[in-house]
């Protein structure tokens, strides 16, 4: 009873009603939406930065990561192979070894690094086939392929031979020719142009280190669970081993994410402040135009308690018509802007490539962002009826009546 004459008391005075819902729902879908954006940029962000180098989780030998010098690489023991993948949460272990040396075609040498990786597997973290702008991924012995900006500066095309030249592992010399079988766009103008990959088996008789690798990179499905799958591995390997996740070796992009991800959330502060005021607003006349009313319900025998129940249904009616309105409007926009990102264009677009992130950006669409945004605002609703119900609470009928 108490909830129908609460929604009838909502469509009595159905302009106010109207502006209520409609300004949570504004409220809502512009959340949303900014909320969405951005988390959106920084998932495409993250997954970029880690899905086409670093992984989310690293194995190296104990200070590899401040001096990345060959000599720090790790034996890889079968025991050290079946401890790591026997971890939960681990998908797969991704052996690769890297270093630096002289790349020469013709009069032209040039600096660069040289990856080995086993192409199978990397294909678990990184497209990397879908990366190749010409040619194939290796497929025999001594086949190399050459970041598009390094092949650019030898103008080296497909079958043309470089050489390699640079130190081995425990200062073995490294020297040997290859064939180039592919140039791969690696989305980042700095990778392109000073790296060269080629298979783990020929880079570790390149650099004299048979079974030795310089990271291993952990596959895992996505960044949830980064900190306990760093753990457990780490409670498996000694202190010769440096356990790192994405966040640690790249502290500057989790910085930018963080300053601009503060930056959006007292955005939406602001937002829901108006909000706040608006539903307040509208609340408080609502309560003074109604006075007389609740004076008339108490003097005919209505309780106190059932009125205050009546005017907190009301509050909540509105507050969720407002909420599933904003979300109705709101969700598929943005899975229609997931599966469909927008791009960005000309100069914006290449500077965000310069960084080496994509120019795409998809709006994320986890039922978290909707749920937490609900929440906040049943929140806000709970505390703005907490006006009407204490005006109720000391309510006098005789003066409620004469105004």
């Amino acid at each position: 009873m108490i909830l129908k004459i609460a929604w009838r008391n909502i469509w009595r005075n159905k302009k106010r009603s109207v502006i209520t819902t409609a300004s949570i729902l504004i409220a809502v879908f512009l959340s949303l939406m900014m909320r969405s954006v951005q988390l959106g940029t920084y998932k495409s962000m993250i997954d970029n930065v880690v899905g086409s180098y670093t992984g989310y989780i690293q194995i190296h030998e104990n200070g590899y990561w401040d001096k990345r010098s060959i000599d720090k690489a790790i034996v890889m023991t079968d025991s050290l192979i079946t401890k790591v993948l026997n971890t939960k949460g681990v998908e797969a272990l991704l052996p690769r070894l890297e270093n630096y040396g002289l790349l020469s075609v013709g009069d032209l040498t040039k600096v660069i690094g040289l990856s080995g990786l086993n192409f199978e597997q990397e294909q678990k973290l990184q497209d990397i086939e879908a990366k190749l702008v010409m040619g194939t991924l290796p497929q025999n012995s001594k086949d190399i392929i050459l970041g598009k900006g390094v092949a650019s500066y030898f103008k080296a095309g497909i079958n043309d031979t470089v050489v390699f030249m640079g130190q081995g592992y425990h200062g073995m010399l490294a020297a040997d020719k290859f064939r180039v079988s592919g140039i791969i766009d690696l989305k980042n103008p700095t990778l392109n142009k000073a790296t060269a990959l080629l298979s783990l088996q020929d880079a570790q008789d390149l650099f004299s280190a048979n079974g030795i690798a310089t990271s291993l990179v952990i596959d895992k499905k996505n960044n949830a669970r980064l900190r306990s799958v760093q753990e457990a591995i780490s409670g498996k390997l000694d202190d010769n081993f440096e356990i790192m996740n994405w966040q640690e070796m790249m502290p500057e992009l989790q910085q930018t994410i963080l300053a601009d991800s503060i930056g959006g959330l007292l955005m939406v502060g602001i937002l829901y402040m108006i909000l706040i005021f608006g539903i307040f607003g509208t609340v408080l006349m609502m309560t003074q135009e109604r006075k007389y009313e609740f004076g008339v319900l108490v003097s005919i025998g209505m309780k106190k308690g059932k009125l205050m129940l009546m005017v907190f249904m009301e509050t909540i009616i509105l507050s969720l018509l407002g909420v599933l309105a904003g979300v109705l409007f709101a969700y598929p926009i943005m899975l229609w802007k997931h599966y469909d990102p927008l791009v960005l264009p000309g100069t914006e677009a290449e500077m965000m490539e310069t960084f080496g992130f994509s120019a795409e950006i998809p709006f994320y669409i986890q039922p978290d962002l909707p749920l937490v945004h609900a929440s906040l605002i049943f929140s806000i609703a709970l505390l703005v009826s907490l006006y009407p119900i204490t005006i109720i609470k000391k309510l006098r009928p005789l003066e409620a009546m004469r105004g």
